[in-house]
């Protein structure tokens, strides 16, 4: 029997259970996956590791420890995992069975916080072991001290990024560390080798992984039998003006090596620009990449190259990708992975609004430029994970792990082949545990500017009547090179907003990734040009086309760029048909993002510096409009954004202020650019349905309470 949820609320979607990625066994039997849930009431956290039966469905608990992260398949059925101390990390081995069988045993102790574990056979039954974490100058792996007057709290840079995300940059940086696992004398068990932990960076002046400039997460690193493929800022770049990776190569026979081979750079013709992503093929012998052309495009789309024969740099090839119909493929791949046998690869783009997997066909050639072969394998939803299902040289079968707007967790058998797709798993059995189903999400085409096609997503209440109005939520989305797609999102969930009885419609205007890249390159000086067009032309297409929407109980939200459209559309005549706005960490003085992490990027949008072109950062900048401002805004920006500095909401909240109109500032002292934390979440939830429904006049749904840190009447 599935429990169905009454309604979708910000409680449901923040005590929803959340799972990882499933990663098969080698043989396909089984898969691996964690899933955490919160509870509102006890303020905590469970955080289970459990084991699926690719066959029936069904899985069963491994582990509810929440302290055992990154479980991973050590043999067809024994798991590896660390396990989180205070001020060390565990390792530890167990075996997938009943509780009597899994005899799980600690194989040592790592005296520093770890990451990022990746392990790998060797021919000679050892296992290689091979994780991230913090170094000192000298190379030694970093133990932060404990309860440690560290006397002055000064920070100074010269040369380096002073903060990246929501992290000051110290003098103890990303490293990768690796080891081997030795079969004890029984043969039962392992044990770490005596040769001890080997820094693979010491003495290179490199860190990896780094964040990503996207993301803030990690760009991860790839290991094989071979050694280990890895990504670091490049060092030839000026990093102030260009965030550029550069791909490196640490060549090992048993990774027992001491030190560690100097790092190899590698380089291909014809590109300087940025490493998405590197990975091996399964025999070590190849590898194949993500990069972009040149580093001063941050529109550039990635491109795939690879190199057939790793160890002596031959065989590199650029693949020109094209679709079935001969036309080229024109998007950007986001991930990428080889096929067992090493004849194809699978690669996710963003295609239409949907995060698409692709088997990309080609054949090795003493050219550098061969076309290859793009099949589409996956038609909605957003894949985020795949992997063969086995270890198999043939194997054509994979598992795919996706989400969509209704369901948060979907693992499927697909077979690349017959293009055969068979689910295994729906955490919401489509959306209806969470209240939720797919004929509340429609999509529709209108023309925007200059009469170029944009698409939108519409997502309705579920108990949507067609006779009946129900009010606009307009969402907005960051980037601007971003979407909104069929994609489920913890923290800007439409139908959470559409379940308070709002329609909500989330346009891809220009700059929108997945449409091609003329079109997501199209925002270059266009932040409130095209760009701004595009919503305008949006909102003219709900009113003539959409009777159910009512257009005098509208509301505008959007963050980050979004968030920077909302500060301008404050300032145009469309504000006008909103009753309220609401920003989150955005934008409100262009000149103000040189505060940024990652301020040189924004001068390729603005074709040159504010002292090279100031008039074109002039042109599309929010401030030069705020005597327009009338419009109520709600205003969010968290302490430690460094992506967009918290002056710029302040600025904002301090402008509605003195111009008298009606404004409320929310301020998470604790969260980077996006709210992490469950709480946090619920009163960001709680505060933004309650604000735009005390203004378009939503009576069922969350309501506005007073501001939790201003004096109460009477107090003072």
């Amino acid at each position: 029997m599935t429990i169905r949820s009454s309604r979708f609320t910000p409680e449901v979607l923040i005590t929803a259970p959340r799972r990882s990625s499933a990663v098969p066994n080698t043989s396909g039997t089984y898969a691996l996956y964690t899933v955490s849930s919160y509870s509102l009431e006890s303020h905590t956290e469970t955080i289970e590791t459990r084991v699926l039966s690719l066959k029936t469905g069904l899985s069963v608990l491994f582990s509810d420890d929440a302290n055992n992260k990154e479980p991973t398949w050590l043999l067809e059925n024994q798991i590896i995992w660390l396990r989180r101390r205070e001020d060390a990390t565990e390792i530890w081995i167990g075996n997938v069975g009943p509780a009597e069988a899994k005899n799980p045993y600690l194989v040592g102790t790592i005296p520093a916080p770890i990451f990022n574990l990746k392990i790998k056979r060797l021919q000679n039954q050892s296992v290689a072991v091979v994780f991230s974490g913090k170094a000192r100058p000298g190379g030694e792996l970093h133990t932060p001290p404990i309860g440690i007057n560290p006397g002055s709290t000064a920070r100074e840079y010269e040369t380096s990024m002073v903060r990246f995300w929501n992290t000051y940059w110290t003098e103890f940086r990303n490293s990768i560390f690796y080891t081997t696992l030795q079969k004890s004398a029984h043969g039962n068990t392992y044990r770490f080798s005596a040769k001890g932990l080997v820094n693979a960076l010491k003495g290179s002046g490199l860190e990896s992984p780094f964040p990503d400039a996207g993301s803030g997460e990690c760009k991860a690193f790839d290991i094989s039998a071979t050694g280990i493929l890895l990504l670091a800022l490049d060092p030839d770049v000026n990093q102030a003006l260009h965030f550029n990776a550069a791909l490196y190569y640490v060549p090992l026979s048993d990774f027992e090596e001491n030190p560690a081979p100097s790092p190899r750079r590698i380089r291909i013709p014809n590109y300087n620009g940025s490493i998405a992503s590197a990975v091996f093929s399964q025999d070590g012998k190849a590898a194949a990449l993500l990069i972009t052309p040149r580093a001063d495009d941050r529109y550039a789309s990635n491109e795939v190259v690879v190199i057939g024969d790793l160890a002596n740099f031959q065989d590199v090839i650029s693949l020109n990708i094209m679709r079935n119909d001969q036309k080229p493929w024109d998007l950007s791949p986001e991930s990428i992975k080889w096929c067992n046998d090493c004849t194809e690869l699978y690669v996710t783009a963003e295609h239409e609004a949907r995060t698409k997997l692709f088997k990309i066909s080609f054949v090795f050639s003493s050219k550098f430029v061969v076309d290859a072969l793009a099949t589409e394998l996956t038609f909605d939803g957003a894949v985020c994970d795949f992997h063969p299902l086995t270890n198999a040289h043939m194997e054509r079968r994979v598992l795919v792990n996706k989400t969509t707007l209704v369901d948060h967790s979907i693992f499927s058998l697909l077979d690349s082949v017959s293009g055969s797709n068979s689910i295994i798993s729906s955490l919401s059995k489509g959306g209806v545990k969470l209240g939720l189903n797919t004929s509340q999400v429609s999509q529709f085409h209108y023309k925007g500017a200059q009469d170029h096609r944009v698409h939108a997503w519409m997502v309705k209440p579920s108990f949507f009547q067609p006779n009946k109005s129900y009010p606009l939520a307009l969402f907005i989305h960051g980037g601007p090179r971003g979407s909104w797609a069929d994609k489920w999102d913890t923290h800007w969930n439409p139908a959470v907003f559409a379940e308070q009885g709002y329609v909500v419609i989330c346009p891809n205007p220009t700059g929108s990734i997945g449409f091609g890249h003329e079109f997501s390159a199209a925002v270059k000086g266009e932040w409130g040009g095209k760009a701004y067009t595009d919503i305008v032309k949006c909102v003219e297409h709900i009113e003539l086309n959409f009777g159910f929407v009512d257009m005098d109980r509208a509301c505008c939200l959007g963050a980050s760029y979004g968030g920077y459209m909302i500060n301008w559309i404050a300032g145009q005549p469309l504000a006008q048909r909103f009753r309220t706005l609401v920003v989150h960490d955005g934008v409100w003085s262009l000149g103000a993002m040189y505060a940024s992490d990652i301020s040189a990027a924004v001068r390729y949008d603005f074709f040159g510096q504010l002292w090279e072109n100031p008039a074109q950062w002039e042109k599309h900048d929010p401030c030069r409009y705020i005597g327009n401002w009338t419009t109520p805004m709600l205003v969010i920006h968290s302490s430690k954004d460094f992506r967009c500095n918290i002056n710029q909401g302040l600025a904002a909240y301090n402008i509605c202020q003195q111009r008298g109109i009606r404004c409320r500032f929310l301020n998470f002292p604790d969260e980077p650019h996006v709210v992490l934390g469950h709480e946090n979440s619920l009163h960001w939830h709680r505060t933004v349905l309650g604000w735009i429904n005390e203004f378009t006049g939503v009576q069922d749904g969350v309501m506005l309470r007073p501001p939790v840190s201003e004096p109460r009447s009477g107090a003072m």
